[in-house]
């Protein structure tokens, strides 16, 4: 039985409070863990989900918008309209803005996070993917895919200050928060630091047995980067040394990792139907402690460090013919997105 049909078999319905719009949300349990999945309106397959622990909203990025929801009821509060091709979302929650990437405008939009309401678009360099605020510097970053670059926005004026040249294109990224951002380099299976306070690359360091890293997680006690390889392992790096210190057997084209410093474990999103979940047993030791089995390209990953609940999106897929030369990407089945949210029971 397909994912929908289960849906909307078990799912209980209901209109939510002044949204308008029809939300089924099914749970399933899988060996501890319990499921529960969330119809948002839209066509087309989404990308990355963002936190907000503090301010306990949820951004979930798909294709020509932002779903704003409410963290712990998971009930919608805004959206964000009129994009095309959102990737990442970043959040300047002082200032009360986020910045989404809009990968096929090549251009960042701010907007407000109270109403969603789009109040700047920024241009920036070709395909902007992951983004960041660094909090060292105040800078929104946008890491380029098809440019190879970095465009650096001060966020209070909605302007490029300046424009970070990489060695290849970049995937995800993450800051330390004193200065430091590091980002996966795909082509060149590396990763490039890039010190805040100069707006500069400082270092670029092999990812030695990794073929194609995409997805990134930081553990900010231990300092270790861990890096989701095409070739079916997760790279664990010394921030600091440049050092590759352990490698793990992870599932078939991971796109998302988060470290849960609390639980001390690495949670690696696949896009095989599956979520390799690695437990830490020192800052250079790891191991499998299980697969969970989850919906096929739920592929993005995002933690809210307070309750440990896992976010991810995906839709029921349909594959076109495979064209050589070219990345098999799937399409989504109209009216199937939905937001998936794991807890462990």
């Amino acid at each position: 039985m397909s994912v929908r049909k289960v849906m909307m078999s078990v799912a209980c319905v209901a209109v939510l409070a002044g949204s308008g719009v029809a939300i089924g949300a099914a749970k399933r349990t899988a060996g501890g863990y319990a499921i529960t999945r969330v119809g948002l309106p839209g066509d087309g397959r989404g990308d990355y989900v963002t936190v907000d622990p503090v301010g306990r909203r949820l951004y979930v990025t798909h294709t020509t918008r932002v779903h704003i929801l409410d963290l712990d009821t998971l009930q919608p509060i805004a959206t964000v309209e009129g994009l095309d091709g959102a990737h990442g979302v970043a959040l300047d929650a002082a200032a009360g803005h986020g910045f989404v990437s809009d990968g096929n405008t090549n251009s960042v939009k701010m907007f407000d996070l109270a109403s969603g309401k789009v109040l700047a678009s920024i241009a920036v360099g070709t395909k902007p993917d992951s983004i960041l605020r660094d909090p060292a510097s105040g800078k929104i970053m946008a890491f380029n895919g098809d440019s190879e670059d970095v465009t650096v926005i001060e966020p209070a004026t909605a302007t490029v200050t300046a424009t970070i040249k990489l060695p290849s294109g970049p995937e995800f990224s993450q800051a330390d928060g004193k200065g430091k951002v590091w980002a996966n380099m795909e082509e060149t299976s590396s990763i490039v630091e890039i010190d805040t306070a100069t707006m500069k690359v400082t270092r670029t360091f092999p990812l030695t047995g990794c073929d194609g890293p995409a997805p990134l997680a930081f553990d900010p006690v231990n300092r270790r980067l861990f890096s989701g390889c095409g070739n079916k392992v997760m790279i664990v790096t010394d921030a600091d040394s440049g050092k590759v210190v352990a490698s793990v057997p992870v599932g078939g084209d991971p796109d998302g990792i988060v470290f849960d410093a609390v639980r001390k474990r690495a949670i690696v999103a696949n896009r095989d139907k599956t979520w390799t979940i690695v437990a830490q047993r020192g800052p250079n030791s790891y191991a499998v402690a299980r697969t969970l089995p989850i919906d096929e390209y739920a592929k993005t990953i995002a933690l809210d460090p307070k309750t440990h609940r896992l976010f991810s999106s995906t839709a029921d897929l349909v594959w076109p013919p495979a064209v050589t030369g070219k990345k098999h990407l799937p399409n989504a089945q109209p009216g199937t997105f939905r937001l998936i949210a794991v807890s462990e029971k």
